[in-house]
């Protein structure tokens, strides 16, 4: 009777712990990359699979491998290599084109920064140059705008240490690249979204290397004038924080780097910014602080920040989920892998694909998807 009891009481504790997990969300291991990559360029192809392309691999070389995931067969295979072996793709540096190829600018490469573009054709598999643009950039930020065209903004020449402040638009009909007006202050390491309206907003950064000082500065760009203009700046200066536009069109960013090296480096606050007054309202802050994890707004609504780096060498495992309704933040359960520099990207069926980055200084291939 007693062994019934304990038996009983053991599967009641299990069930316990498997609902808990179910309701903080469900972590699920996917199929390794065949590549280790810290800071993969994502995109999602036209059948549902994921493209993954760039990265650090172990000792630190740019990639120029490229393989895509088959979401049904939870297997990675490989792709046609880009031309340039490159890497430091930011979180919106794989754009998918509306004549069907997809583009990747910029980055660095074994000894220098990369001004190359080129394109990925998922009929035949293969990568083929375009346009070149006019500065080598890393570390920048790429968008897509509502004509199908990306703007290019900000980043730095690792080699010259210049951090440029100007930015240039990739015609995806002809192939070229085009100066448009430069935002009022040079950064690298900033946060881009698209607002409701089709207007670029550009938040914090770093503008000057080796000076670890992160921006409080936000800029709204106006594809339909072709200017930027400076805005309320955030309460908060930040780099490599999490920022994504709301279903109700305002911007929550979360998180980054205060700057200097230190141990409480990395920041836990939250601010959200309404484009219809251009003011920022401080949120609950994060239930932990962390610089540079992956966020993605869910079919809900809610949105989920996902690992990230604490100082000096560490990373989160921990998940998060915000709502926007209550201004709220809740567990979302734990990464099998604690990871920094890895990227995520959503699923056609709303499940989030997390891939690569790195932790303790060990290049990742480790991948997983969460479940809402």
């Amino acid at each position: 009777m007693a062994a019934s009891l304990a038996i009983a009481l053991g599967a009641a504790t299990l069930f316990s712990i498997a609902a808990a997990r179910a309701r903080a969300g469900d972590w699920q291991p996917a199929a390794p990359t065949n590549e280790t990559r810290e800071y993969p360029g994502l995109a999602l192809l036209p059948d549902g699979n994921v493209l993954a392309v760039t990265g650090h691999p172990l000792g630190g070389k740019s990639l120029a491998s490229a393989e895509i995931y088959d979401i049904r067969k939870n297997v990675w295979t490989p792709t046609g290599s880009l031309q340039l072996a490159r890497n430091g793709v930011e979180p919106s540096g794989l754009a998918s084109l509306p004549n069907g190829m997809f583009l990747i600018a910029g980055g660095g490469t074994a000894n220098r920064s990369v001004h190359e573009a080129e394109l990925y054709d998922y009929k035949t598999g293969k990568w083929k140059t375009t346009g070149s643009m006019q500065f080598p950039r890393c570390v920048h930020s790429a968008t897509q705008l509502a004509t199908g065209d990306v703007l290019v903004a900000g980043g730095i020449d690792w080699i010259t240490e210049e951090v440029h402040p100007s930015a240039e638009i990739y015609d995806y009909k002809t192939g070229t690249w085009t100066a448009t007006a430069s935002m009022a202050t040079p950064r690298f390491a900033h946060r881009v979204v698209q607002l409701s309206d089709g207007r670029i907003l550009i938040s914090g950064g770093n503008s000057a290397y080796p000076d670890e000082s992160a921006l409080a500065s936000v800029e709204i760009y106006d594809p339909r004038t072709g200017k930027w203009r400076e805005t309320a700046p955030m309460a908060t200066a930040r780099k490599n924080h999490a920022a994504v536009t709301l279903q109700d069109g305002r911007v929550l960013v979360a998180g980054g780097s205060s700057g200097p090296f230190n141990a409480s480096r990395q920041l836990d606050a939250a601010e959200m910014f309404d484009p219809q007054t251009e003011k920022w309202t401080a949120v609950a802050p994060l239930r932990e602080g962390r610089w540079g994890p992956t966020t993605t707004l869910l079919r809900s609504g809610d949105v989920l920040v996902t690992g990230g780096a604490i100082a000096p060498f560490g990373a989160r495992a921990s998940a998060e989920l915000f709502n926007p309704e209550k201004g709220t933040w809740s567990d979302a359960g734990r990464l099998k892998q604690p990871r920094n520099g890895h990227r995520a990207i959503t699923l056609d069926d709303g499940r989030v694909l997390v891939v690569g980055g790195h932790y303790l200084g060990k290049y990742l291939a480790a991948c997983e998807i969460y479940a809402p």
